[in-house]
């Protein structure tokens, strides 16, 4: 088997700008060849040697961790230091820009706007009458995406603060949950801060 087929990933050809940062110290602007949840290919004029820490940001996508894992004439390869859940954020945002044709309609449909929350951090209420501390990434008037140590199951009932709310799906931070009581005076404080 050639080295090229035994990849733990499948490689997608995306071309990008990035923004490259070897060992801390030297920054480059580079190009984006190719790109895979375990690592990519890019064209730069950099002096690196395998090994050489790096940290590449690409707009639209992450500002991804890793190490020069080999170099060829016009770049090098880098080879990923990510977190399980880092991987699997990397994994959904490549597989939605691959798919672009098929994943009409599987962006964002929410139906009311969202607002991104600021370091704010709320008391969930499990239905078996654990809490659960988390800290919410954005919210809305029809529910509320958090970033939870433990994900209870989809179906679940919570309360956050004083919302009745079902989990719908979970991310790769934690969780999204709707709430049950929308139609609730809006008198009555939307979370609970800790």
């Amino acid at each position: 088997m050639a080295k090229n087929e035994a990849r733990r990933f499948r490689r997608i050809c995306l071309s990008m700008p990035a923004h490259i940062i070897v060992n801390t110290v030297d920054a480059y602007e580079g190009r984006l060849v190719n790109i895979s949840p375990g690592g990519m290919a890019l064209i730069v004029d950099a002096e690196v040697v395998p090994g050489d820490a790096v940290v590449v940001r690409l707009k639209g996508l992450d500002v991804i961790e890793g190490t020069v894992a080999r170099t060829f004439p016009d770049g090098f390869a880098v080879s990923f230091l990510l977190s399980k859940r880092r991987r699997a954020a990397l994994t959904e945002k490549l597989m939605l820009m691959n798919n672009a044709p098929f994943a009409d309609g599987l962006g964002d449909q929410r139906s009311a706007p969202r607002h991104k929350a600021s370091d704010s951090r709320a008391v969930c209420r499990l239905s078996d009458g654990a809490s659960l501390y988390v800290k919410i990434i954005d919210m809305s008037v029809d529910g509320v995406s958090v970033d939870a140590p433990r994900r209870p199951p989809i179906g679940s009932e919570i309360f956050i603060g004083r919302h009745r709310a079902v989990i719908v799906r979970h991310t790769p931070r934690g969780f999204v949950a709707v709430y049950e009581d929308v139609g609730r005076s809006e008198k009555q404080p939307f979370l609970r801060a800790v």
